[in-house]
């Protein structure tokens, strides 16, 4: 089975193609309480920045979240 079919392209289009693509696996992906499909919201190792602070009050300035969506979620200490 070829890894590759269990990863979501995201990417940026432009008249010349896809570039800044970055791929994230699906299952880490399912591993974020929210299932958000924003790269961004993705580190390197494929974990998902619900716990950090900064991305956590984005998510909640720019997406709509409540503090009380995250009463499960403990923040990461730096």
């Amino acid at each position: 089975m070829n890894d590759k079919e269990h990863e979501i392209t995201f990417g940026t289009l432009t008249p010349d193609g896809l570039t800044n693509v970055r791929l994230i696996k699906q299952s880490d992906i399912g591993r974020c309480p929210f299932v958000i499909m924003v790269a961004e919201h993705y580190r390197e190792d494929g974990t998902c920045k619900c716990d950090d602070p900064v991305e956590r009050e984005r998510m909640i300035r720019e997406w709509e979240y409540k503090p009380e969506d995250f009463k499960n979620i403990p923040l990461k200490e730096k």
